[in-house]
């Protein structure tokens, strides 16, 4: 009786492992659906470590992995090739490559598309979730990441548990669709008196 009974319950756990994956793969897919048939995407977000909030400003995404983030003392700005720190109190802008390796560096397009491929997916016990755990061979710099979306597959949080343990929390909120952004705003042209510092090879 104790050998069915183990049984029967390696079988659930199996079934429930599976429905999980095939969930948080489900919701991943809707999510990337979403943001590759939207043109852009601007909103209000905050960073928390470890619940203490260290930042707040404004994200603006385009597709092609362009990205603008407006914080209160500086401005990142990339075009999907380069990218542009400008600490405006400094009077200094840091330009540099971009690189998948940089992990100063948010990137909605390699947090849906690349990260997934390296990670196991699956969706916890609370609806519109995706849970990435990075395979062993992956060499990503985190141990696990949750994303939580809304009815409209828009990203709502986003927390990443570090290989230190510590966690960091992005909170999106007052999402636009589709404004037309110009390609302006993702590229940068230092104001008169820069320093500039040119980390590219």
């Amino acid at each position: 009786m104790r050998s069915i009974l183990k049984t029967l319950c390696m079988i659930l756990v199996f079934i429930f492992s599976a429905a999980a994956q095939d969930k948080g793969k489900d919701f991943l897919e809707n999510v990337q659906k979403k943001y590759k048939s939207t043109n852009d995407i601007s909103a209000d977000f905050k960073q928390s470590i470890s619940e203490k909030v260290v930042q707040t400003g404004k994200i603006f995404y385009s597709n092609g992995n362009k990205l603008r983030l407006e914080l209160k003392n500086s401005t990142i700005i990339s075009d999907g090739a380069m990218i542009w720190n400008y600490n405006r109190s400094q009077k200094k802008v840091i330009i540099n490559n971009v690189s998948n390796s940089d992990p100063s560096f948010f990137s909605i397009d390699q947090l849906l598309y690349d990260y997934p491929s390296k990670s196991n997916i699956t969706s916890e016990n609370e609806n519109n979730n995706i849970l990435l755990i990075p395979h062993k061979e992956s060499e990503l710099n985190f141990k696990k990441a949750r994303i939580w979306v809304n009815n409209d597959f828009l990203i709502m949080r986003i927390s990443i548990e570090n290989l230190s343990g510590s966690i960091i929390n992005l909170l999106f909120s007052n999402y636009k669709l589709n404004q037309n952004l110009p390609a302006s705003k993702f590229t940068f042209s230092p104001p008169e008196g820069t320093n500039i510092i040119d980390l590219r090879k």
